[in-house]
C-alpha cells in the first residue's frame, strides 16, 4: 500500500470537519473516554455555535459532521441545524439513536451515523428506532449503523445484526477501542470465536477508499483488518479535514496529530495549508483513514 484517497462524493480539495458540540451524553459508555463525554457539561451556547458555523462556511466545499457527546441532547440541534442548512453543502450527524424515528426522518442532513451501544438494557429499544427509521426514511437520508461489538455483549451484538440483515440496513462491526492514546485494540480481551466473527463480516455500506488507484474498500475495514498503519506518511490532515474539540480547540484531525490549530470558539484558529507527516502508529478512527495520504 503506497497511496490511500477518499472516495466519498465531494471535490479532491473539500473538508470535512468533525466538530463535537459538547461534551454532554445521555450513554455512558465505559469505553467511551471522560476526555469526551459526560453527563453533565453545560450545553454549548447556541450563539457560539452559530458564530463558529458562520466562520466554517467560509472553508470552500466545507462538510461538516456533528458529533459529541451526543450531539442530539443539545436543546437546540434543531435550531442549530435550520441554521446551518443554507450555510454548509453537506452536514451529517453521528448519533445514539436514543430520540424517536421521526425526529431523524426529519433532519435536514445529508448523511446519519447511527451508533449502536450494547452495555446498557435499553439497547434494543435503541435498535428498533433505527430499524423504525431504516423502514420510513424511503433512502431519503443515507445513513450506516456502527455496530459497537463489546466483548462482554456479543449475543447481544449477533442478535443486532442478523436483524440489521434481515431488513438490509447497512452497517459495520467495530471493535472496542479501550485506549485513548488512538494507538491500539484490545483484541485480546475477545474469545477467538468471536474476534473471527467480527472480522469475517464486511461493512455492507459502500466503500469511501481508494487504495493505490486499484482496490476500493470501506475505512471501517481497513481498520479491522489492521491496515491502517501510516506512520511515517505524508497526510493531508487538516486540508482536507479538520476536528473541532467540545471546548472550540481545534486539531487536523480527530488524531490531534501535530498539536493544536488554534481556538475557533475564541479567534484563535487558523487553518493550515500544508500535509503533515503522521506520527501514529495507527489510524484508528474511520473519518481519518481515508483522509488522502502517500508513502514515499
Amino acid at each position: 500500500m503506497q497511496r490511500v484517497e477518499n472516495r466519498w462524493p465531494h471535490y479532491y480539495d473539500s473538508c470535512k470537519i468533525e466538530w463535537n458540540l459538547g461534551k454532554r451524553c445521555n450513554l455512558d459508555c465505559t469505553y467511551c473516554p471522560a476526555e469526551i463525554h459526560d453527563n453533565s457539561s453545560p450545553h454549548t451556547d447556541i450563539a457560539v455555535l452559530q458564530n463558529t458555523i458562520d466562520i466554517i462556511s467560509k472553508i470552500p466545499n466545507v462538510r461538516v459532521s456533528l458529533t459529541g457527546g451526543e450531539p442530539c441532547v443539545h436543546p437546540k440541534i434543531e435550531s442549530l441545524l435550520e441554521y446551518m442548512r443554507p450555510r454548509i453543502k453537506w452536514i451529517n450527524v453521528t448519533t445514539n439513536a436514543t430520540r424517536k424515528a421521526t425526529f431523524y426522518e426529519s433532519l435536514p442532513v445529508d448523511h446519519i451515523v447511527f451508533s449502536l451501544h450494547f452495555e446498557d438494557i435499553n439497547w434494543k429499544e435503541r435498535l428498533y428506532i433505527i430499524l423504525a427509521f431504516a423502514e420510513f426514511n424511503n433512502d431519503k437520508i443515507p445513513y450506516i449503523v456502527h455496530v459497537m461489538a463489546h466483548h462482554n455483549c456479543m449475543e447481544q451484538v449477533i442478535d443486532a445484526v442478523l436483524n440489521l440483515e434481515l431488513r438490509n440496513v447497512p452497517y459495520a462491526i467495530r471493535r472496542i477501542r479501550w485506549s485513548n492514546t488512538h494507538d491500539w485494540f484490545d483484541d485480546l480481551k475477545y474469545d477467538a470465536k468471536d474476534l473471527d466473527w467480527i472480522l469475517s463480516f464486511k461493512s455492507t455500506a459502500s466503500p469511501n477508499t481508494l487504495i493505490d488507484s486499484k482496490e476500493l474498500a470501506h475505512a471501517n475495514d481497513l481498520i479491522k483488518e489492521h491496515r491502517t498503519q501510516f506512520e511515517g506518511w505524508t497526510c493531508r490532515a487538516g486540508i482536507e479535514s479538520l476536528m473541532i474539540n467540545w471546548d472550540g480547540e481545534v486539531h487536523r484531525a480527530t488524531c490531534r496529530v501535530g498539536g493544536s490549530l488554534g481556538n475557533i470558539y475564541t479567534g484563535t484558529f487558523v487553518k493550515p495549508t500544508d500535509p503533515i507527516i503522521c506520527t501514529r502508529k495507527w489510524c484508528t478512527c474511520a473519518a481519518d483513514v481515508n483522509i488522502s495520504k502517500y508513502k514515499l
